[in-house]
């Protein structure tokens, strides 16, 4: 698939809007084919009930649309604590059974909370070890996600590489964030860096855009700070991959707290996104058009 706009790209839901039949508005007016779940209703993914899940899934099903991908927060927590990563598994066992409601077939995980400036093998050799162990209460219909996040040990292109050192199985591949890379303070190379050995294992491509500045990185529209998307766009392209690019605007016209930008999710969070996911698709499409 030749990258091109609407066809490659989707959005993640909070960051338009807690309200079910917006999110589905919002898809159909840019011709998109479905949207990428996180909160909703005021709740985060994992706190989603039942009474939810039915109503996404139906709303979906009647505009057309389909969830393509389930955001959930799984091994954002502590390697070292077991009582933490085992509450995590079994919000991945909920995590999937919403992915099955919903007819799912991405669900997004993270590598465990950042334990040094720069990951080392062993602490990514067990964050692999403990990904691969979620697979078996996972159906082969649904693959699994990691994304690299700056409080997370698996922050830049360079870990994630060696992440998949750690034999991580086929059923798992890269949800690809090189606006995240931004946000790991001991790393200074340009946000795409280390992104060629990695690019044949994308499993999703999360879109967004920061400024780095003396104070820390400060989030911004799409094309606008210093991720580089116009020439990464092509590099994407250019590694072959064929999948899905979502929005996740993160930035709005009144800055967010950082500690939503860490858990994000809510009312609050969601508030002024769907403008400023306006302004950033429009950014996109222009982008696009040129490569």
């Amino acid at each position: 698939m030749m990258l091109a706009y609407p066809a490659s790209f989707t959005f993640i839901s909070d960051e338009v809007s807690q309200d079910p039949a917006a999110v589905v508005a919002f898809a159909r007016r840019h011709g998109f084919g479905g949207f990428e779940l996180r909160s909703m209703f005021g709740r985060q993914f994992r706190d989603l009930t039942q009474a939810d899940v039915r109503e996404i899934r139906q709303r979906a099903d009647d505009a057309g649309l389909r969830v393509l991908g389930c955001a959930t927060p799984v091994f954002k927590c502590r390697l070292d604590e077991a009582s933490e990563c085992e509450a995590h598994r079994d919000i991945f066992r909920r995590s999937v059974e919403t992915a099955q409601a919903l007819d799912c077939r991405l669900l997004r995980v993270f590598s465990f909370l950042r334990r040094s400036d720069r990951a080392t093998d062993d602490d990514l050799a067990r964050a692999a070890a403990e990904i691969n162990a979620l697979l078996p209460l996972c159906p082969e219909t649904i693959r699994l996600g990691v994304e690299n996040e700056a409080s997370c040990i698996a922050g830049t292109g360079e870990e994630l590489e060696r992440l998949l050192q750690g034999n991580l199985a086929s059923q798992v591949g890269i949800i690809w964030d090189p606006c995240n890379v931004l946000y790991v303070s001991s790393f200074t190379d340009v946000a795409t860096a280390g992104f060629a050995p990695i690019g044949g294992k994308l499993a999703h491509v999360h879109v967004k855009d920061a400024r780095r500045e003396i104070a820390g990185p400060v989030a911004c529209p799409v094309g606008m700070g210093d991720v580089g998307w116009p020439r990464h766009f092509q590099e994407i392209e250019a590694s072959g991959y064929a999948g899905l690019f979502s929005l996740e605007t993160h930035w709005r016209r009144q800055a967010l707290d950082p500690g939503e930008l860490h858990l994000p999710g809510g009312f609050g969070f969601s508030a002024g996104g769907e403008a400023a996911s306006e302004t950033c698709l429009a950014q996109i499409r222009q982008m696009v058009a040129r490569v």
